[in-house]
């Protein structure tokens, strides 16, 4: 059985936040390493597909740290990996 024929526990996990998409806590942490890229480099989100953010930089969100964004950005445009249905255009 799974979860979904459950519309009582359904409820109780929407109830506490859970996260249903699995890779929603992660485009959460590319999306405002993202914003911060922008801020940092004059609007410009063309991010060098090497770019890794900072670890101990005071300037990013800690949980960004780490995270290979110039190789996420890349997936993005290049297979649309977080892309689905009308989102593209």
């Amino acid at each position: 059985m799974h979860v979904r024929d459950h519309p009582t526990r359904v409820s109780e996990l929407n109830t506490l936040g859970f996260v249903w998409g699995r890779l929603q806590p992660e485009w959460n942490n590319v999306i405002e390493a993202l914003m911060t890229y922008k801020v940092l480099h004059n609007n410009s989100v063309m991010v060098p597909s090497s770019f890794v953010v900072p670890y101990g930089n005071d300037t990013w969100p800690k949980s960004t740290w780490g995270i290979p964004l110039g190789n996420c950005v890349y997936r993005i445009r290049a297979r649309h990996d977080f892309l689905q249905g009308d989102e593209y255009a």
